[in-house]
């Protein structure tokens, strides 16, 4: 699903942005913050002879590293953001993609070992909960400039083409919030980083709702309430939250463009 999720990001690069007069708010290096901070952490897991390792939170050293990769403020400042972020947010998700394949497909003899991924999401479940809690603000951003985007959008340029290439970031984008809603039915997952996901999805989900079409909201919805059984209480009630507002949202903007 992440290779996937990639494809259809990089499709925006065939959205034309020129003439889009728009301020951006993006941080003006966040883009080069996460170039930097992702190029820090695989240089961690590649620094190793012979066999990669992956770095963990939980390692004093290893830890600043990584909460480098999840500096949200300095990377995705506050919004509200507008198209001209698009490209920057297209470039963030991706390179925080990169960090969440990293450890869900990690091998310790590639090549040789196929990727155990149930052991990895176990394993790895504190960072992989990092990167899904950064990756869904991404998305709420990039949804919210995607329907800005749309919103300043002349009749000449509402072309087919166009409209192709946002359809494609929006599957993509949604795949991600998807996957989220997957990886909390994980038996594995503890409270805490269970709660994590699930605050995310609330804390963001008037954005993630808004770029949905209804038949996605509803299919996002019914993958949320399937992993009910396995939730806390906390999390519980984050995830009631998220639902609550998918049933309620109107649909305007990129939530009509089928």
């Amino acid at each position: 699903m992440m290779r996937r999720s990639m494809a259809r990001l990089a499709a925006l690069g065939g959205v034309c942005l020129l003439g889009f007069a728009a301020r951006a708010e993006v941080p003006a290096n966040g883009s080069a913050y996460i170039d930097a901070s992702v190029a820090a952490v695989e240089s961690l897991i590649n620094a190793s002879p012979g066999k990669p390792k992956l770095p963990r939170l939980a390692d004093p050293i290893e830890g600043k590293v990584l909460d480098d990769v999840w500096n949200d403020a300095a990377i995705l400042g506050k919004g509200p953001y507008s198209g001209a972020d698009i490209p920057a947010l297209l470039n963030i998700v991706q390179k925080q993609t990169r960090i969440l394949q990293a450890y869900t497909l990690y091998s310790p003899d590639p090549g040789k070992t196929p990727p155990d991924t149930a052991r990895n999401t176990a394993e790895y479940q504190d960072e992989l909960a990092r990167s899904h809690a950064f990756l869904l603000k991404a998305v709420a951003a990039s949804l919210q400039a995607i329907n800005d985007f749309g919103a300043h959008l002349s009749k000449d340029e509402k072309t087919e083409s166009r409209f192709d290439g946002i359809r494609q970031m929006r599957l993509g984008l949604q795949e991600i919030v998807t996957g989220v809603a997957l990886a909390l039915r994980n038996p594995a997952l503890s409270e805490a980083n269970q709660t994590l996901l699930a605050r995310g999805l609330a804390d963001n989900a008037a954005d993630i709702v808004a770029g949905i079409a209804p038949a996605d909201r509803t299919a996002l919805v019914t993958a949320l309430q399937a992993s009910q059984p396995a939730l806390k209480p906390n999390a519980k009630k984050a995830v009631d939250q998220f639902v609550a507002t998918a049933q309620k949202a109107s649909c305007d903007g990129l939530c009509r463009l089928q």
